[in-house]
């Protein structure tokens, strides 16, 4: 009996997971490594499927622009979750725009299918013949091979900026066997603009081993990588295979900004390509490891224009942005709370830009607002979303209405603000049900202008006293001046006390948040010391308060101007250290513990409430 239990459970087991499957659904999606290339070009063509279990393949449009002349599959699972990854490597029939269309897949007796890609292909540049050699008299000597090598060349000039760059740049290295280059999408982006950063490694010959490779160090810039490739190039007539890496960053202050020196270090097959491959790994032990480096790529980051700045603007630039909001529930009893979610989506880096502000909600009570962000790479391109949660309570009864929120975000193409905005959301409030309160909630009538009494908070246990059952400390209540004195005295006495607190909890976090910049070798570390003391100093929290409203805050708590725009400094240097690899003019943790340390000194002594 108990082996047909086990033998039926083995035939159920596998039912049941694809029903399960079947239930949740699998996630399929479609990338290209670029959207714009020319004829001597590869384009690959990555499919990824998400939750699917088993042996399939995706079946791929017609494909009447493009050969596939290769094609891998991987799979990967991690605890009984399975990732499968299609790669198809495809070169150009002829130029113009060209659709994949959408990629389908039947599984658990659904179909799936990709949206739709566009690339588009332009003409492959014409060799330019040799230059020829000037006819000279017998006595002077042949030209060398250097000056007889034709000239490089040059990308069609509608090609985009990124892909012309990169294929006059490898043109220019045609000669070499291996040699790395660099360009950026836009030289003159504006403050929080993202744009594409290419890295590529070219290698005409084969090289042993791994080549370790080292991301560029970036200066006034955020970097975050968005993908990594493989192709082939068509450079003069010679076949190249080029690695790829490619970067979203955007500009943190107007001014100059650098992505400096990329690199790989390879060891060449070039002297032993003849020999056996164990020859080949005894002789690559003795071979010279070298270095490949990319050029500097320079920018020139453009100040936002201040003209028609809305107030709804935190900081978005980019495109193609949307806004929503919801709540897990649109009717509760008054006293319960509500969870509001706010999440704007966009082509572009929203991580940097200020936390969104809630206009007056009346009616309700409002909580501080959580923030998450977050990006994802989406063919080529860098598509980020923020995430703002709060928590609001009705205090009463009644229907309310959250009003639609603003967002406005600047437009590089347009040069231009635009504004999106939410839809409102109606809340229903029902009189509490709970009696544990003492008081219903909604049970009394309107008192006008929206306002409602909720019930007395205070019942009186006795109307009088009796005054024959008078104690000693009662009697003593009866005298006036006393009890004046009294009162006076402990209000002196409270007051001392107070400042004598104050003084010693100042003097506390100043020596704690010390001890902890004498310790601190990162940023992160620096910035905690920092909001240590301003809690305890100026009863100012900088967890989720934008940089001006911090600065605003301080000033309203007695700290002089002066010091508030030095702290204002600091925080934006500690920032671009902390979300990026900036090199502040050599400016590293040591440095920014010291000008925090001088800051608070001087907060402590000149800035006294």
């Amino acid at each position: 009996m108990f082996k047909r239990i086990i033998l039926l459970l083995s035939l159920l087991l596998p039912i049941a997971a694809h029903a399960a499957l079947d239930l949740t659904g699998i996630d399929m999606t479609a990338s290209v490594n670029k959207t714009s290339l020319t004829m001597d070009d590869e384009l690959v063509l990555t499919v990824t499927v998400d939750g699917a279990a088993g042996d399939f393949m995706p079946q791929l449009p017609s494909l009447p622009s493009f050969n596939v002349y290769a094609r891998s599959a991987s799979k990967q699972i991690n605890n009984f979750h399975a990732i499968s990854t299609f790669e198809y490597i495809m070169l150009p029939r002829f130029p113009g725009k060209a659709v994949i269309g959408p990629i389908t897949l039947n599984y658990g007796n659904k179909t799936y299918k990709t949206d739709p890609i566009t690339v588009t292909v332009y003409r492959a540049p014409s060799t330019p013949t040799k230059t020829p050699a000037k006819k000279a008299a017998s006595s002077a000597k042949a030209p060398s091979a250097a000056n007889t090598r034709k000239a490089p060349a040059q990308a069609p000039a509608n090609l985009p900026p990124l892909e012309r760059d990169l294929y006059n740049l490898a043109a220019q290295n045609g000669d070499k066997d291996y040699f790395m280059i660099a360009a950026v999408s836009d030289k003159t982006p504006y403050i929080n603009q993202t744009v594409t950063l290419a890295v590529r490694f070219y290698y005409a010959l084969p090289f042993v081993g791994n080549a370790p490779y080292n991301a560029p160090t970036v200066s006034n810039l955020f970097m975050e990588e968005v993908s990594s490739s493989e192709g082939r190039q068509n450079i003069d007539g010679r076949i190249y295979n080029y690695i790829e890496r490619r970067y979203a960053v955007s500009g943190v202050t107007n001014g100059p900004a650098q992505a400096g020196n990329a690199s790989v270090r390879y060891i060449s097959t070039s002297r032993f390509s003849n020999l056996s491959v164990l020859d080949r790994m005894v002789a690559a032990v003795s071979q010279e490891e070298q270095t490949a480096l990319s050029n500097t790529v320079n920018l020139s980051i453009r100040a936002l224009p201040q003209q028609g700045k809305p107030k709804s603007f935190y900081g978005a630039v980019g495109d193609k942005f949307t806004i929503s909001a919801s709540v897990d529930r649109n009717k509760v009893e008054a006293g319960e709370a509500i969870n509001l979610t706010v999440k704007v989506n966009g082509s572009g880096n929203i991580k940097p830009t200020t936390d969104l502000k809630l206009p007056q909600l009346p009616g309700f009570k409002v909580y501080d607002v959580a923030t998450t962000s977050g990006a994802v790479p989406s063919n080529g391109i860098l598509k980020s979303y923020k995430i703002f949660k709060t928590v609001i309570v009705p205090v009463s009864s009644g229907k309310y209405t959250i009003p639609s929120l603003d967002w406005s975000y600047f437009n590089p193409g347009t040069k231009q603000y635009n504004t999106i905005r939410t839809q409102a959301i109606t809340i229903e409030a029902t009189p509490s049900s709970k009696t544990d309160t003492g008081f219903d909630f909604g049970a009394h009538s309107d008192l006008g202008n929206g306002f409602r009494q909720l019930g007395q908070d205070i019942r009186y246990l006795k109307s009088d006293m009796d005054g024959a059952k008078l104690t000693f400390l009662a009697q003593l209540s009866t005298w006036t001046w006393a009890n004046y004195l009294f009162i006076s005295l402990l209000a002196l006495a409270g007051i001392f006390a107070l400042m004598d607190k104050q003084t010693l909890a100042g003097r506390r976090a100043l020596a704690k948040a010390r001890a902890q910049l004498k310790t601190a070798y990162t940023e992160e570390a620096i910035v905690e010391a920092l909001t240590t003391y301003l809690q305890v100093r100026y009863k100012v929290h900088t967890a989720s308060l934008p940089l001006r409203d911090i600065s605003t805050a301080l000033q309203k708590h007695g700290c002089p101007a002066e010091l508030a725009k030095r702290f204002e400094t600091l925080w934006q240097r500690l920032d671009a250290a902390r979300f990026a690899p900036v090199d502040l003019q050599g400016e590293g943790a040591m440095e920014l513990a010291r000008q925090a340390t001088d800051l608070i000194k001087a907060m402590d002594k000149g800035g006294r409430r």
